[in-house]
């Protein structure tokens, strides 16, 4: 997806790399979908699945990414994808 695109659904954006588009509770889990810009291709966004788990770190992560799709392990986008999911829920535990 083009990055200009996803700033138009954003809900949250961190250094104009990150984007969040949404976050929903379900039961004990956490949902965001995120999209995070591309380092080799500019104005490009990887789409990045995260499920927390709350009250502890266990967080599963999916990424369309090459890196992701051939390695398997986290990449880094779900890396950056999880660390603007947390400044976003301080902002807003924050706010209340």
């Amino acid at each position: 997806m083009y990055c200009r695109e996803a700033v138009k659904k954003a809900l949250f954006a961190l250094d104009r790399e990150v984007f969040i588009e949404t976050v929903e509770r379900r039961g004990g889990w956490l949902l965001a979908i995120c999209y995070v810009k591309s380092q080799s291709q500019p104005d490009f966004c990887y789409q990045v699945f995260l499920k927390i788990k709350l009250g502890t770190r266990y967080f599963v992560g999916h990424c369309e990414c090459p890196d992701f799709k051939f390695r398997g392990g986290p990449c880094k986008h779900i890396v950056r994808a999880k660390v603007a999911l947390r400044e976003y829920l301080k902002i807003k535990k924050g706010v209340k």
